[in-house]
C-alpha cells in the first residue's frame, strides 16, 4: 500500500456531483491523511470556517452514470462558485479539484484562476497514487505559504533592503524582490509612479544579489543620453572613432562588468538605440563605437519606468521584442496613497536622515502631523513626502516636538482643498443615488444632471474665481462659460471674475 510522507495532514473532502466518497476517504485515511467528508456547498463552507484544513479536495468528477459525458454547465458553475467561497472562507487552505472525464479543460483553467492549487483526473477504477501525489504537492505549497507569511509579517525584509515601511503591499514587493535578487542573470523591470523609489529598489536587489553585490552598480538615465553620443555612453568607443574621441572609453555596460546596470526611465530610450540594446540583452556582447569586434559582458540589467510600456508598444514608440526581453521579472511599486501605514515610518526615516537641518533634533511627533502628511501626499509619492519633511525641518522654530503648527501653510491648505473636493464627490454621489432611485435611467439625462451638480457644488464650495475653477475642472474658460449658461448657473456674483469670452 502507498504510504504518504505527510503525517496526519487534514483533508476536507467535498463531494458536489453525487455518488459516494466512502472508498476515497477510506483509502486516503490509509495513506496517512485525516479526512472529513461533506456533501454540499453549505456544509463545506461551514466546516472550512470552523476548522482550518491544510488541504481541501473538491470533487466535481460527476457520478458514474454521467462520467462518459460532459458535466452540465450549471453543475460546473456551482462547483466554481463553491471553490471561490472556500478560498474566501479559508484562504490558507490549498484546494485540489478532483475531476473526471466529463469535466473539460476550460473548467479546470477557471478553477486554477479562482485559486485552486491544481486539479487531478480520477475515477474509482483508477489507482489512488495520482491523487496522493497531487495532495503531497499541495501540502508542500501549504507549508511554503506559511513560511512566506511569517517572513512577510516580520521586519527582516525591510531591514535587509534598507527600505522603510511595514505595509503588506511593500512586504510582498520586497519578498519578490529578494527572490529576484537570487536569480542573478534574469532582467528585472521595475514600474511605478514617479517618486515611489524605483532606484532604491534596484539598489536593494543589487545588494541582495550574492553573485554581484561586490561588483559595480551603474545607473543610466535614458532620458538624458539621447543624441549622437548616446551609443558611446552606453557601449563605449575606440580612440579616433569620431571627432573628440581622444581615448578609449568603456561605456556604462562595460563599466558595470560583473555587477548591475540600472536603465532608469527606459521608456525614454531613443528608438535608434533600442535594437542595439536588444542585441546586448540577447547576446551579452557589446560593440564599442569604432570597434571591429564585439566584446562579451557579464552584467545584470534592471530597467525602470513610470510610463506603461505595453501602451508605448501599441503606439509604436517602444519595441515589442525589447519589452519582452526586459519583462522577465516584473515588479510594480505601489503608490504611497495605497499604503498609508508606511507614512509614519518614512517620516521618522527622513527626520533621522535630515537631522542636520534642525540641530536640536526631533524627539516626538504628534499624531495629527502624520495624518496631515498622509493626506497631503499626491502624485509625488515618497519623494514628495521627503521634500515636505525637509521643508518642515528647515523652518522649524523651536522645541523637539513636531506639531501641527510646524507644518507649512501650503501643506495645510491641501487638507481644506481635498475636503472641499470630497464634499463635491459626496454631493455627486447623493445626486446619482436620487436619480436612479427616482427611475431616471436615461444616460444622457443623468450625465447632464451630474455636470450641473459638479458645477453648482464647485461654485458654492470652492473658493476661487471662474478662471481658477475652469483650471481645476480641466476646462477652457470658453467651455466653462458655455456650461454655466447651459445649466443657468451664471450669476452677477461671478460675472466679474474675468472678462466674458462671448462678448
Amino acid at each position: 500500500m502507498h504510504v504518504n510522507r505527510i503525517s496526519r495532514a487534514g483533508v476536507l473532502l467535498v463531494r458536489l456531483a453525487g455518488g459516494s466518497t466512502e472508498r476515497l476517504a477510506r483509502d486516503l485515511g490509509a495513506c496517512g491523511f485525516a479526512v472529513a467528508q461533506v456533501s454540499s456547498s453549505e456544509e463545506a463552507i461551514v466546516e472550512a470556517t470552523v476548522q482550518a484544513y491544510p488541504l481541501i479536495l473538491l470533487d466535481i468528477s460527476g457520478s458514474e452514470s454521467s462520467a462518459a459525458g460532459a458535466v452540465p454547465a450549471e453543475d460546473a458553475g456551482v462547483s466554481l462558485r463553491t471553490l471561490e467561497r472556500l478560498r474566501s472562507a479559508s484562504p490558507a487552505s490549498q484546494v485540489v479539484v478532483l475531476v473526471g472525464r466529463g469535466v473539460d479543460l476550460v473548467t479546470c483553467c477557471q478553477a486554477v484562476t479562482l485559486g485552486a492549487a491544481g486539479f487531478v483526473h480520477w475515477d474509482e477504477r483508477q489507482s489512488l497514487d495520482r491523487v496522493v501525489e497531487r495532495l503531497d504537492q499541495a501540502y508542500a505549497r501549504y507549508e511554503a505559504d506559511l513560511a512566506e507569511g511569517r517572513e512577510l509579517h516580520s521586519q527582516r525584509l525591510f531591514d535587509e533592503t534598507g527600505i522603510a515601511g511595514k505595509s503588506e503591499l511593500m512586504a510582498k514587493l520586497l519578498f519578490h524582490a529578494k527572490r529576484a535578487s537570487l536569480i542573478s542573470d534574469a532582467p528585472v523591470l521595475i514600474t511605478g509612479e514617479s517618486g515611489t523609489g524605483k532606484q532604491l529598489l534596484a539598489e536593494a536587489i543589487h545588494r541582495m544579489d550574492p553573485k554581484r553585490r561586490r561588483r559595480p552598480f551603474v545607473t543610466v538615465n535614458c532620458a538624458a543620453i539621447a543624441g549622437t553620443l548616446a551609443e558611446s555612453a552606453l557601449f563605449g568607443h575606440r580612440k579616433g572613432a569620431f571627432t573628440g574621441a581622444t581615448e578609449n572609453r568603456l561605456g556604462c555596460f562595460r563599466s558595470a562588468e560583473g555587477g548591475t546596470i540600472l536603465l532608469d526611465e527606459i521608456s525614454e530610450l531613443d528608438k535608434v538605440l533600442q535594437p542595439k540594446l536588444l542585441r546586448v540583452l540577447q547576446e551579452s556582447r557589446v560593440l564599442p563605437v569604432g570597434g571591429d569586434e564585439e566584446e562579451g559582458i557579464d552584467v545584470r540589467v534592471i530597467a525602470s519606468c513610470n510610463r506603461p510600456l505595453p501602451v508605448l508598444v501599441e503606439q509604436n514608440e517602444f519595441r515589442l521584442d525589447l519589452y519582452q526581453r526586459l519583462n522577465v521579472i516584473a515588479l510594480e511599486i505601489p503608490p504611497l496613497r495605497k499604503r498609508p501605514e508606511d507614512v509614519p515610518l518614512l517620516v521618522q526615516f527622513f527626520l533621522r536622515r535630515y537631522a542636520s537641518y534642525y540641530p536640536p533634533g526631533i524627539e516626538s511627533v504628534d499624531a495629527e502631523v502624520y495624518e496631515v502628511l498622509t493626506r497631503s501626499v499626491g502624485t509625488g509619492n515618497v519623494r514628495e513626502l521627503e521634500n515636505a519633511v525637509r521643508r518642515i525641518l528647515a523652518f522649524k522654530r523651536a522645541g523637539t516636538r513636531l506639531e501641527l503648527s510646524d507644518i507649512p501653510p501650503n501643506v495645510l491648505a491641501r487638507q481644506v482643498s481635498r475636503r472641499e473636493e470630497a464634499d463635491v464627490t459626496e454631493a455627486l454621489t447623493s445626486a446619482a443615488t436620487a436619480l436612479v432611485q427616482g427611475g431616471r435611467m436615461n444616460l444622457s439625462e443623468i450625465l447632464d444632471e451630474f455636470e450641473a451638480v459638479i458645477l453648482r457644488e464647485a461654485l458654492q464650495r470652492l473658493q476661487s474665481t471662474h478662471a481658477g475653477l475652469a483650471d481645476r475642472l480641466g476646462l477652457s474658460r470658453r467651455t466653462f462659460y458655455h456650461k454655466l449658461r447651459k445649466h443657468h448657473l451664471t450669476t452677477s456674483r461671478w460675472t466679474t471674475s474675468f472678462d466674458h469670452p462671448l462678448k
